[in-house]
């Protein structure tokens, strides 16, 4: 996906902006993993979501400096959860999109990076606007605490609109950021405004992820 590697693409730039000589030295290639976030099985079971993809990107690029080349290899992690409502005049689609992002933080030389730090909600959610149909974010609705991954995490509400069986319906997408155990986590939860009680599915979508570095 294009906008995906987006993001990876600011890392990159970051890395060759500041990585000094003893970076660019190394014979092996520096590697920047994350650890996929998704949602347990028994969250998916309650809200009604199934799983449609868990997958890694890998960019790789050579970098030179002084004379001297070496490649950096950064591998962001995505999972995308759908649910099958039904919208009426529209029959039944699976317009309730949930969608997990995990991109590592990298690290030169003791100074950190990854775009995402220094992006806003909007700005993310504008970078997997391609996960849902003719997507587009409108105004800022309001703000709710969950508790994911051991902590308070704020997320975001905003209104907007998506292509449905080739119908313009309202949307609200929910999103959030935060770190955890080195990696920067996006989730991402769309779905037609006309469905009640879907906000509730997100945040126990969002609540239940789980994500664990050490694997």
């Amino acid at each position: 996906m294009q906008r995906r590697h987006t993001l990876v693409g600011l890392v990159v730039v970051l890395v060759t902006v500041t990585a000094g000589c003893g970076f660019i030295t190394g014979d092996e290639p520096a590697t920047f993993s994350a650890a996929s976030a998704t949602v347990g099985d028994s969250v998916q079971s309650e809200t009604g979501y199934e799983e449609e993809a868990v997958e890694s990107s890998v960019v790789t690029q050579n970098f030179s400096a002084a004379g001297q080349t070496r490649q950096v290899e950064v591998t962001n992690q995505r999972a995308r959860y759908e649910r099958s409502v039904d919208l009426g005049p529209l029959g039944s689609q699976r317009a309730a999109v949930f969608v997990t992002f995990a991109s590592p933080e990298v690290e030169i030389a003791t100074r950190t990076f990854n775009p995402i730090a220094d992006m806003s909600t909007r700005e993310i959610v504008q970078q997997f606007e391609s996960q849902y149909e003719g997507l587009t974010v409108g105004e800022h609705v309001e703000n709710r605490s969950v508790q994911a991954l051991g902590a308070s995490r704020t997320l975001q509400k905003f209104e907007g609109t998506g292509t449905i069986g080739g119908a313009e319906v309202d949307t609200y997408v929910h999103a959030a950021k935060f770190k955890h155990e080195g990696d920067f986590i996006v989730v991402i939860g769309i779905y037609p405004q006309q469905l009640d009680g879907e906000q509730a599915h997100v945040v126990a979508l969002a609540e239940g992820i789980e994500h664990d570095a050490e694997e």
